[in-house]
Order: structure tokens, then sequence, then C-alpha cells
């Protein structure tokens, strides 16, 4: 069966449920495991609830893409899903996160894990029902069955096949080859989900292929298949320039400041760096309009344009291809439009700047990690 067969063998509620699911997401892969256990089939932990789990590396500070993942949880919890976030500590010990300090990485889980709670409205945690979870990949890892399984999950793998994956971890093909821990990553990933018992991976684009290597792990064993759901990737603020679209190399990361917005910056900080982004006229492909469409409009429903007044009105939208025509036309000034986002922007990240100015001793213990100010 396709994926349409299987949703269009649910009754109207249940597929209600699963479009509220998976509103925000650009691909669901799978969606038979999700549909059979809405319908009355078995979840992965046999108890009727559904499970989903995203793994982040504990690496520095949230940037906008965390916006996203948590408008996903988000609508997942809101449909009963339990979310677990796992801290996955030993994943960037493995990718050199910090030196490979435990302890700075552990920190950085600490903020990872307050930064969610504030994006979400700190939830209910737990393991039921509409609830959140955390946990460090030390905690799965500590028992011989989880390393049976990264063998399992390593078996029959080729390492051309392992280096096909390594743009999960922002690595080339061909960089890991003195590193033999890199290998481990993909089969280390692979078994967290089967370790977890969980019904939903998810995670951004640019987490596909660890997903697909899942599945094909789970197709040689006999394994459970979870749903995988994927999110759109935002550019960093310079655009997305020549690359290859498949190698994520434009997206937005920690790893430069300037190209990147944090979760955390004051109105000032977002406006200074929209300045600088990359707005072409008559150029749809814009990290300016990125952010519209994904996180200024789905919150705040509008966009307000408010030119100096002696170059017009101020001016409301709510259709992001009526501003992109706008700005190709001149009736709107690319400035203005990328002012109206930034303003936008620093409107929905209000809670967290707040939050983070409030209570900033684990940002600050970051931004000491990472040389940040």
């Amino acid at each position: 069966m396709t994926a349409d067969d299987h949703l269009s063998s649910l009754d109207a509620e249940a597929r209600a449920k699963i479009e509220r699911m998976f509103v925000n997401v650009e691909e669901v892969v799978g969606i038979d495991h999700v549909a059979n256990a809405i319908s009355g089939g078995n979840t992965h932990g046999e108890d009727g609830v559904l499970r989903a789990y995203i793994g982040l590396e504990p690496s520095g500070k949230a940037h906008l893409g965390w916006v996203i993942l948590a408008d996903c949880i988000k609508n997942m919890l809101a449909e009963g899903v339990n979310v677990l976030v796992l801290l996955a500590d030993w994943h960037a010990w493995v990718n050199d996160k910090f030196g490979r300090d435990m302890e700075k990485i552990s920190l950085a889980g600490e903020y990872m894990t307050e930064v969610f709670r504030v994006l979400l409205d700190f939830p209910e945690e737990g393991d039921g029902a509409g609830q959140l979870r955390f946990m460090s990949a030390s905690e799965v890892m500590d028992s011989g069955e989880y390393w049976e399984r990264v063998l399992r999950c390593s078996k029959g793998m080729s390492l051309n096949r392992a280096r096909r994956t390594f743009s999960i971890m922002g690595r080339s093909e061909d960089s890991s080859d003195d590193d033999l821990a890199a290998f481990f990553y993909p089969p280390m990933q692979a078994a967290d989900i089967f370790e977890l018992n969980v019904d939903i991976a998810f995670g951004g684009m640019d987490q596909r292929k660890a997903h697909m290597y899942m599945r094909e792990v789970a197709d040689r064993n006999g394994w459970t298949k979870a749903t995988c759901i994927h999110t759109p990737m935002l550019s960093g603020l310079k655009g997305r320039g020549g690359g290859r679209m498949d190698s994520f190399d434009h997206k937005m990361s920690k790893s430069d400041p300037n190209n990147a917005i944090f979760v955390h910056d004051t109105p000032k900080k977002v406006e200074k760096k929209f300045r600088k982004a990359f707005l072409e006229v008559g150029n749809p492909a814009s990290p300016v309009y990125e952010i519209a469409q994904y996180i200024v409009l789905p919150a705040n429903g509008v966009l307000r344009v408010e030119p100096k007044p002696e170059f017009g009105d101020p001016s409301d939208w709510t259709d992001l291809d009526s501003l992109i025509a706008a700005v190709g036309d001149g009736s709107v000034h690319p400035f203005d439009a990328k002012m109206a986002v930034a303003h936008g922007l620093s409107v929905v990240l209000a809670p967290v700047a707040s939050h983070f100015e409030e209570n900033s001793a684990l940002l600050d213990a970051v931004n000491e990690l990472t040389g940040s100010q």
C-alpha cells in the first residue's frame, strides 16, 4: 500500500489527527506505521502510546531551526504523542564537539533542555501520552543490549554506505577516513531509534540519510520501522550560494554567529543581522522569506511593513507570495520587507529572550564554552 492508501483507509477523524500532528513537516516517510497504530494497531511500546524522538548533539547555542523543531514537537504533544529529546552526548563526543570534553558537552545538554522547555512553554514532562521527556545518550547506552544493537545495525553495511550518511554530522564523505569512531555514528543513531521503542523519528531534512539507513537496518533484521518525519531546513542569512542542494552547506548553523539568528537574540541583534541578510529583488530564494514562511507567518499570522512616512503607508501581509511579488515590482522596498520579518521574528522570540535575560546562568556558561559574547 502507498502512503495515500494507508491514509485513505482511515476515518476522517484519524486522518485529521495525522494532518495536525505533521502539519509543518516537509516530508513523511513510512506513514503506514503511525496510521496502523492510530487505527488500533500496536505502538512500538505495545501500550497504545505513540512515541516520537529527536536526537540532538549538545554542541552550542540554539538557532532558529530549533523553533521549527519545537513547533513540530508542540503539534505532536497536542495530539497525545509522547516526545523524547535525546541529548546525544556521546554522538557529540564522536563528532569532536567541545574538544571531546564530556563535562562541557553535558553543560550544553542542560542548556539545550532549558531552551526546549522555554520554546514549548514548559509542558508537562513524563513518559505518558502528550508529555515531554529528556534523556541523555549516556543513559541509553548503559546496557549490553544497546551495543548488541549497534553491532547488528553495523553488520552488512559497507564503509561506503556509512560514508554517505556523514552529512548528518556536518562532515563530508571523505572527512573521516582517519577516524574510525565516525563510522560508528550512523549505526549508533539507528540503534537509538530501536532501543527507545519509538514510533516516530524526526529531525531536519539533513537527517534523512540517517533515517533511511535505519529503515534499511529494520528491513534486514525484521524490526519495526519508525515513521520518519523531516522538517524544513532554514538557510543561513547569507543565502544558499552555489553549493549542492543535498549537502545542506547553506543551512543556518551555530558555527557562524553572523549567519544565524539565535533564539535568545534581542530585537536589536535580530535587526542588525537582518540588515545584512541576503534578499535579491526578483529572487524568491532568500533566508528572509524562509523565516517569514516557516516561523513568522505561522506564529503571528501577519507581517507588518512600516516604511518611513515619506516613503509610503504601513501595510499588512498575510500571503508571502504577494509580499514577494510586491518587492519584485517595487511596491515594497527590500529593506522594509527585511525589517517587517525582523520585527515579526522578535515578537516570536520575545519569551525566549526574556527568559534568558532573567535566567542567564546557562546561556552565560554556553557563551563561555563557545567563545561568544
